[in-house]
């Protein structure tokens, strides 16, 4: 207790963002940054004479090492900004049972999600209608739009069994009552914002992307209301273009969300509306999606350099991890209820899945023909549902693990 309380009052005096300092040596662990594990080991400490916490120097650790600490932490950092070294990770190949269920020719399926009884909903863009597949019948039904050429892109079910839609053409938020076929329609306010990206929170409203007009938007379904919270005018990110991509929602309630076109993780606190950005150093990086662990770190893609990505919030460091030579493209991402991150590529006939804890991609042969992966989801049973837009299919994949 009394050494917790400790720490919280050195993070008040000297708060700690993790960035590599210059002309002292207090990167104790040697990981290219300096951030509370560095200050957990100076404390720790205490008492002794070991040289390589001695600040000071006078042959012994104690407060004044403390003061030097802090002193060197926070001057003007001039380095360089220190980028990770992508870690070479264990590999193993795994068999997995896979059925793909065809649609129509030209469906263009997108995003899917699963509701309680195991259905699968999807969207299909080229269709213009939402689907929902029978997993235990192989029967697809099929509900067309009322709007032509809405083009209805990324999908989520809401706790009544609703399912919600974003129109990425026709600019709106879509909701279908599985119950009664009935179809509403949200008109988005900002015209040509070409919705993407659905989550639903806590409080049962709905989240999104607004990918061409740089705000992220929440729908109140009780009132039927839109609002919008602008993300590119903000002093975090400036004046600069953003391109806002993938979404998710941590436990607190932080709506996070990433910057494709500078590479960024951001966060925007609902309450105050205040806007969080975090710069991932890296000499060439392309986020394709996101998602987030029960610790609460990010996970993402990185398209063009085929690499896993991991950010932590809490020490604010990026770790890297280099795909099998077999993914190619890797964009899709999911991140399992035991904490398994699964990835799809966009033109691979392999499926893989990373463990953090042994640091090991294991990877699943799905086709013999390339794939576009561009969902997938893993239900309570631990079956993979993928979405290939171009081989019009869905795809299951049962795995031994």
């Amino acid at each position: 207790m009394y050494r917790n309380v400790f720490y919280m009052m050195l993070f008040v005096l000297f708060p700690l963002s993790g960035y590599a300092q210059s002309d002292i040596d207090i990167d104790f662990d040697n990981n290219g940054v300096v951030d509370e594990q560095d200050l957990a080991a100076l404390t720790a400490a205490f008492g002794t004479n070991q040289t390589q916490y001695d600040l000071y120097p006078d042959g012994v650790i104690n407060f004044k090492d403390l003061i030097i600490f802090a002193s060197a932490y926070n001057q003007e950092d001039t380095s360089e900004v220190v980028v990770p070294i992508t870690e070479e990770a264990e590999e193993q190949e795994a068999s997995a049972r896979v059925k793909f269920f065809e649609l129509s020719t030209n469906s263009r399926p997108n995003d899917l999600a699963i509701d309680p009884r195991g259905y699968i909903w999807f969207t299909e863009a080229g269709g213009n209608a939402i689907g929902r597949l029978e997993p235990r019948t192989d029967m697809i039904l099929r509900f067309s739009l009322t709007t032509p050429g809405a083009q209805p892109h990324s999908i989520v079910l809401d706790s009544q069994g609703h399912v919600w839609f974003t129109e990425i053409a026709a600019n709106r938020i879509g909701m279908l009552d599985p119950f009664s076929d009935d179809i509403q329609e949200f008109t988005v306010p900002t015209p040509g914002s070409r919705p993407i990206s659905l989550k639903f929170d806590d409080q049962g409203m709905l989240w999104f992307i607004e990918s061409a007009a740089d705000r992220i938007a929440r729908l109140d379904p009780v009132t039927e209301t839109i609002e919008e919270f602008s993300i590119g005018e903000q002093d975090s990110i400036g004046e600069q273009d953003v391109a806002l991509g993938s979404l998710q929602i941590d436990d607190s309630g932080q709506v996070w969300f990433v910057d494709r076109e500078q590479s960024l993780l951001g966060t925007l606190d609902p309450d105050t509306e205040e806007i969080t950005t975090f710069s991932l150093p890296s000499d060439s990086l392309a986020i394709g999606q996101m998602g987030l662990d029960s610790v609460g770190k990010v996970w993402f893609t990185d398209t063009d350099s085929t690499r896993l990505g991991m950010f932590d919030f809490v020490s604010r460091q990026t770790r890297y991890f280099r795909f099998p030579e077999e993914m190619e493209s890797p964009y899709a991402l999911n991140v399992d209820s035991n904490d398994r991150v699964w990835v799809g590529g966009q033109s691979s006939g392999w499926l893989v899945n990373f463990s953090l804890q042994d640091t090991t991609f294991t990877l699943y042969e799905i086709s013999d023909d390339d794939v576009e992966v561009k969902n997938l989801r893993v239900d309570p049973r631990g079956v993979v549902w993928i979405v290939d837009s171009t081989g019009n299919q869905i795809g299951r994949i049962e795995t031994s693990n």
